[in-house]
C-alpha cells in the first residue's frame, strides 16, 4: 500500500514533465523503475476495468494518469532492453 501511495505521488508530480527528468544509468535501478511502470500501467488498467464493468466511465484524470504511466513504461522498457542485457548488466 505504501509503495503504491509513493509511486502515485511520484505520478502526480510528473504527470506534467514526462520527458523532463532523466533515465538512471545503472541497470538494476532502471529495472526497478520498469517494474514500478508496469505495475502502475496494470493497475490503472484495472482501475478503468472495475469502473467500465460498473458502467461508469473513467474521469479524465484516471485516463491522463493510464495515458502517462504507459507512455514512462515504454520509454523505461525501451531504455532497458538498450542500455541493458537480460541479466541486467551494461551493454558494451
Amino acid at each position: 500500500m505504501i509503495r503504491f501511495l509513493v509511486a502515485l505521488a511520484f505520478v502526480s508530480l510528473q504527470t506534467s514533465a514526462a520527458e523532463e527528468y532523466s533515465i538512471p544509468d545503472d541497470c538494476a535501478v532502471l529495472e526497478g523503475w520498469v517494474t514500478l511502470w508496469i505495475d502502475q500501467v496494470r493497475q490503472s488498467r484495472e482501475e478503468i476495468i472495475n469502473l467500465k464493468m460498473d458502467g461508469k466511465e473513467p474521469d479524465a484524470e484516471l485516463a491522463r494518469k493510464h495515458e502517462y504511466v504507459t507512455l514512462e513504461s515504454e520509454r523505461f522498457s525501451k531504455a532497458f532492453e538498450m542500455r541493458c542485457d537480460n541479466q541486467g548488466a551494461i551493454n558494451p
